[in-house]
């Protein structure tokens, strides 16, 4: 019998200053925030120019950080991929931003498609001439290699037809990849309703790091893999503080992030995880 209780409450200090809650599913582990906007109201949520993930420079130092921060990372994942699948093949990003992870995909030789809803971003992406789609829905079945989530899934509007979808386009022994938050980590519960990576309501639901394997076993996938992210830890940590509005924010954001990852070498809760899955053959 599933169980549902309230997790936390926690504040949008991003943007609307408004209160939501995040109710604890004990059956799949998954935290949904309450209440859920429609989905035309959703959009209006990241209607910032202080939304970093849908641009591509900004002039703060901060900004400058994160840039570089998303270079790096964009090798990281390139490399995760290469690793997977030596030969180029089709791949999919849900969630694409402004397309830097297709991009350099496409240099490597992959056939690139990226599922992004704002305008924004995904203008910046098309004028690098990657191909865009609205939906997974436009996909034919069994045609991609792999599909990748970074840190997108929290954000889809509907988390079952995602997947559904997901598994409808991935052949046989490909690869969904998702990146995602992990609200079990050292930081979140140093911060609790503090922790930016709550990111109320963008974020519709949150994961631990068993959350996905309950949920995908079910719709045939195998877990092959996990991996850290490193660098989340310090990002998370340095908006947290932001948000307690501490004037050492920035340092205090670092030591914090090194003492999430240290802790995290002997729980394995890092503050944000990759979880490679594999769709099975029956």
């Amino acid at each position: 019998m599933k169980k549902i209780k309230e997790y936390i409450k926690v504040k949008d200090s991003f943007l609307s200053n408004e209160n939501f809650t995040l109710f604890l599913n004990e059956f799949d582990e998954v935290l949904n925030t309450s209440p859920k906007p429609s989905e035309k109201k959703l959009s209006e949520y990241y209607n910032s120019s202080q939304y970093l993930s849908h641009k591509n420079s900004g002039s703060t130092l901060f900004a400058k950080i994160y840039f570089i921060s998303r270079k790096w990372m964009v090798f990281s994942k390139t490399q995760l991929i290469s690793k997977l699948c030596p030969l180029p093949g089709k791949i999919v990003d849900v969630g694409s931003g402004t397309g830097d992870f297709l991009i350099a995909q496409n240099k490597k030789g992959w056939n690139v498609v990226g599922i992004e809803p704002s305008a924004t971003a995904r203008k910046i992406a098309e004028n690098a001439n990657i191909l865009h789609l609205s939906s997974l829905k436009k996909l034919k079945d069994i045609t991609q290699d792999a599909i990748t989530f970074w840190h997108s899934l929290e954000h889809v509007y509907d988390l079952e037809e995602t997947l559904n979808q997901a598994k409808r386009v991935l052949k046989i022994k490909g690869y969904l990849i998702v990146a995602c938050p992990n609200y079990m980590s050292w930081d979140a519960k140093y911060y609790k309703k503090n922790w930016a990576a709550w990111d109320v309501p963008r974020h519709l639901r949150h994961f631990s790091p068993n959350s996905l394997n309950l949920i995908l076993q079910k719709k045939g996938f195998v877990q092959v893999d996990k991996k850290p992210l490193l660098l989340d830890a310090f990002y998370v940590s340095i908006l947290s503080e932001k948000i307690k509005k501490n004037r050492l924010g920035f340092l205090k954001g670092i030591l914090i992030g090194l003492i999430s990852n240290v802790v995290a070498l002997f729980s394995k809760n890092y503050s944000s995880q990759v979880y490679v899955f594999q769709k099975k053959c029956n």
